[in-house]
């Protein structure tokens, strides 16, 4: 996780994404959607554009003028995204939602977590966590 909050856990970074994902390609678009000034906007594209979340495309040569599509690895962020505004609704707005993301069978998208390996919903109070360069520390 210490490696995906360094690449996206900047502020107003995964509101980039989120525009991104949205449709909203041109750095203008982004700025007005998002509300950052210029120079922060384009200081935030730079450095997804070098973590790799982040692609630059050339659309005119004459001006020369650029769109930001999401890479692969970006395009991964969608379900963290969609489950960060599924909590954001319930816990933050009082279960309205603003926005909904609808699959293309037609029902609206509700992020859940199953295992992998037996298809059971994953529940909190199931987990046990091992291992990882930061064990969890249990005071008494």
């Amino acid at each position: 996780m210490t490696d995906a909050v360094a690449v996206v856990g900047e502020r107003h970074s995964l509101l980039i994404v989120r525009e991104l994902l949205y449709g909203n390609r041109r750095f203008s678009e982004i700025a007005d959607a998002v509300g950052l000034s210029r120079t922060l906007l384009s200081t935030r594209l730079r450095r997804l554009e070098t973590a790799g979340v982040v692609e630059r495309r050339r659309y005119s040569e004459h001006p020369p003028r650029d769109e930001y599509v999401l890479t692969e690895a970006g395009r991964a962020l969608l379900p963290v995204l969609a489950a960060l505004k599924e909590w954001g609704d319930t816990y933050c707005r009082d279960g309205i939602a603003t926005t909904e993301f609808q699959h293309r069978c037609g029902a609206v998208l509700h992020t859940r977590a199953d295992c992998a390996a037996c298809g059971e919903e994953i529940r909190f109070e199931d987990l046990t966590v091992v291992g990882g360069t930061h064990p969890p520390q249990i005071r008494p």
